[in-house]
């Protein structure tokens, strides 16, 4: 697209920012402004990332689930595990791929349930991998916006 999406939600919060809020009142209008042009641009910024962020996020959770299906007791679990680490994203519109990782954040959840109950070096090196995993997620959602 011409002009690029991420370029044009920045020069339209800009320009809401320097030319709109002071040129508005009262105070809470321009808060308002304030807070839209802020969330203009952090749209934009999602808006490159947003296929890629979940692809990677999608890949690193079946490669977890993976490693998990030889460490998991639990037998109903443990075909999930399999059945889910052999899926792949072949849709790339944003909602199915939100849709996928919906889905496997939903297992991730339960599979740090089972894995915190089990005891041995493999439950802990899973473990921890699995707190890494969620650390990792949550450095690739980071907005540059230091409110945020």
């Amino acid at each position: 697209m011409r002009p690029p999406i991420e370029i044009v939600f920045q020069i339209t919060a800009l320009d809401l920012l320097e030319r709109v809020v002071p040129a508005i009142s009262p105070s809470y209008h321009q808060g308002t402004i304030g807070m839209i042009a802020s969330m203009m641009s952090m749209v934009g910024e999602e808006w490159d990332r947003a296929a890629s962020r979940r692809i990677e996020e999608n890949n690193r959770l079946r490669e977890l689930f993976h490693e998990a299906s030889s460490v998991v007791t639990d037998g109903t679990l443990k075909t999930r595990l399999m059945r889910l680490s052999e899926t792949r994203d072949d849709d790339f519109h944003i909602s199915a791929l939100e849709k996928n990782n919906c889905e496997l954040r939903a297992t991730l959840i339960e599979l740090h349930a089972q894995i915190e109950s089990q005891t041995g070096a493999d439950a802990r090196h899973l473990e921890a991998s699995i707190w890494k995993e969620l650390a990792a997620s949550t450095e690739r959602r980071r907005l540059s916006s230091a409110q945020f």
